[in-house]
């Protein structure tokens, strides 16, 4: 029995688990949204399902038909669950279709070879499960075609996708520094690094055109990449919260009458009576529930945050936090922890504060206590 064949049958399990549980996730907690990602990874166990089955010595050549199509479907919708995160309407609309369009047309390319030729382009069932990734140039012409095109594909995919996975996490990041009060690794910064394993997965499914994992090392490479990455994905799916506020908050420019009632000075004073009512110490707190409690437009609340100075609303409100904690810090008794300053001060998560501690002080709260008690010693 080929150790190659157990491997893709380990990753077949693998996306076939997480497909399941995450269409079950997605029924029974409705989470909206799951059902781009758990059809990519159904799809992906498919597609690597026929060399798993050489471990049964079965006939596979039904992949002539699925390999091409299923390879330059998955990335896509990978893309369209991250761009959904951000949306309320999780459907695709009418000018969304074209991400499919490679689909279509590797589709219409195996209609046209693979009939009547299914047998030659996957070769005798006696082959290797390394074998099935690997290109003969000068082999089967009707296999070349459609595995060289659907692999190109799935490399331009990769790179295409890649950017536009890192354009989205910059426009969510943008929408939510001037719109919450406390990002997590879950709210954001997961999709950074998930447009860099896009990348690399086109990179992968291009390294197929060259036999590259012909090789053992670089095949068990392979292996573990393609299970990190559906873990990765899986994972995060599982713990991101809704972000579809965004689609209204990216909406919610003022209209130009508006601007034109504004008032011409900055409202300064806003940002007093904000300090005032400490409402930076809702750990939850967003610029929409901070504009209805001072009884102004949130436009103007960006504004006046911006004249104060600030970057945006996340760093107005963390600033107003550090300061407050700095209090603490200075008060605090040598027999309580650090850990009770995190949450009187208004963050969620120990190590956002100390991140955000470090950036707007230069020390850790553990170096501006020493500082603090040597001073007045």
């Amino acid at each position: 029995m080929e150790v190659a064949s157990i491997l893709f049958f380990i990753l077949v399990v693998i996306y076939f688990s997480f497909s399941l549980t995450l269409a079950f996730v997605s029924k029974k907690l409705q989470k909206k949204g799951l059902g781009y990602l758990y059809l990519s990874f159904l799809l992906q166990a498919l597609i690597l399902l026929a060399p798993a089955l050489l471990i049964f010595r079965l006939d596979i050549s039904f992949s002539a038909y699925i390999t091409g199509p299923i390879k330059v479907i998955i990335t896509p919708l990978l893309y369209i669950y991250i761009k959904k995160l951000s949306q309320k309407n999780k459907r695709l609309t009418s000018n969304e279709y074209w991400h499919f369009l490679p689909f279509v047309l590797d589709c219409i390319l195996t209609l046209i070879i693979a009939p009547g030729h299914a047998s030659e382009i996957v070769r005798e069932n006696n082959e290797g499960a390394r074998e099935f990734l690997k290109i003969f140039i000068d082999g089967n012409f009707y296999f070349n075609v459609l595995a060289i095109s659907a692999r190109t594909i799935a490399l331009a995919q990769g790179l295409y996708y890649s950017f536009l996975i890192y354009k989205l996490y910059q426009k969510y990041a943008l929408l939510m520094h001037q719109n919450i009060s406390e990002i997590s690794p879950n709210n954001l910064f997961w999709i950074r690094f998930a447009a860099i394993l896009v990348g690399v997965k086109g990179v992968v499914s291009g390294g197929e055109l060259f036999g590259v994992f012909n090789i053992p090392l670089v095949f068990v490479a392979m292996f573990i990449f393609m299970a990190s990455f559906g873990f990765y994905f899986f994972n995060h799916a599982m713990v991101q919260p809704d972000i579809s506020f965004l689609e209204d908050v990216s909406k919610d420019d003022p209209s130009p009458m508006d601007l034109e009632k504004d008032e011409p000075e900055t409202d300064l004073h806003v940002l007093e009576l904000f300090k005032e009512r400490k409402l930076f110490l809702n750990p939850t707190l967003t610029l929409q529930e901070a504009s209805d409690d001072l009884y102004i437009p949130k436009y103007r609340l960006t504004k006046s945050i911006k004249d104060g100075g600030y970057q945006n609303f996340y760093a107005f409100v963390n600033e107003q936090r550090i300061q407050y904690s700095k209090e603490l810090l200075r008060n605090l008794p040598e027999n309580l922890s650090l850990e009770s300053v995190v949450g009187e001060s208004g963050f969620q998560a120990r190590s956002t504060y100390y991140r955000v501690f470090k950036e707007l002080t230069g020390l850790t709260p553990k170096e501006y206590i020493a500082n603090s008690r040597s001073n007045n010693s």
